[in-house]
């Protein structure tokens, strides 16, 4: 067998010394490639390795600018993680190849109609980081969320002022109209003091009628009595004005559709 291999290996370096081009599966490489490949049911296989981080070179000894490998492995901590893909070399870190110029990153965050987690995307319903996959739960922790990942029910996303702290969350669904909230205007009047005077309040009531309309009896508002304070020493009054309010809140929500959010914390 190893014999096989040498003798196979010696003719394809005599075959390129001779031509400067290469062909597996074909006796005509284009000259334009140093290799061509050429199978109808195969297909290339990359090397694979194991990647530890996008600024790491290892397993490799160095950064080596073109080089193109398989990471197999899920490692590394945001944003210098790496996820099982293809990568090449640009000489200074590992890139990731991808045909989306969309493809997420850790921590990204997403609304969707969907209600369970997928490829990465985990709900944002405040769970236990420790229920969450080995991979996923490494990546929340390197977001800062070591014992449970946020809870976006009923929240609404805010941008970060330089006071706050990152998925800090504040604010309320409604709120009261207070005293404070009122408009500072105030009502006056007072009456006079001088002297001796009285005041006259005529009460209103119902009378009935001694008279029928088929089955329903006819009523009429008419002044009953007339009551008189007295008129002795001087006095003062005051009066108060209720609102007739029972302090209902008010909802802050506008016209809305509901959806969920996730959080990306990898495969």
């Amino acid at each position: 067998m190893m014999k096989n291999i040498l003798n196979t290996l010696a003719g394809l370096l005599f075959f390129s010394g001779l031509n400067a081009q290469v062909g597996i599966g074909t006796s005509n490489p284009s000259p334009s490639a140093v290799l061509e490949l050429n199978s109808t049911n195969k297909g290339f296989l990359m090397n694979t390795v194991s990647l530890i981080s996008i600024s790491s070179a290892s397993p490799l000894g160095s950064h080596t600018e073109g080089i193109w490998v398989y990471n197999t492995a899920t490692a590394g901590t945001a944003p210098d993680n790496v996820i099982p893909g293809l990568y090449y070399n640009d000489g200074t870190k590992w890139v990731l190849m991808s045909i989306s110029n969309d493809m997420p990153k850790i921590g990204d965050i997403k609304s969707s109609m969907t209600n369970a987690d997928h490829n990465g995307w985990y709900l944002l319903n405040g769970r236990n980081t420790s229920t969450l996959s080995a991979n996923a739960r490494t990546s929340a922790i390197s977001l800062g969320y070591p014992s449970a990942i946020p809870n976006m029910a009923d929240r609404i996303i805010k941008g970060k002022n330089t006071s706050e702290a990152m998925a800090a969350t504040g604010g309320t669904n409604s709120y009261s109209l207070l005293q404070a909230n009122l408009p500072n205007l105030t009502f006056t009047g007072t009456t006079s003091t001088d002297g001796t005077h009285s005041h006259t309040y005529t009460n209103r009531g119902v009378n009935y009628w001694n008279y029928n309309a088929g089955s329903l009896a006819t009523t009429r508002t008419v002044n009953t009595e007339t009551r008189t304070t007295g008129s002795s020493g001087d006095h003062s009054h005051t009066f108060s004005v209720p609102s007739g309010g029972t302090n209902a809140p008010f909802s802050q929500y506008p016209k809305h559709m509901v959806v969920q959010y996730f959080i990306y914390l990898g495969k």
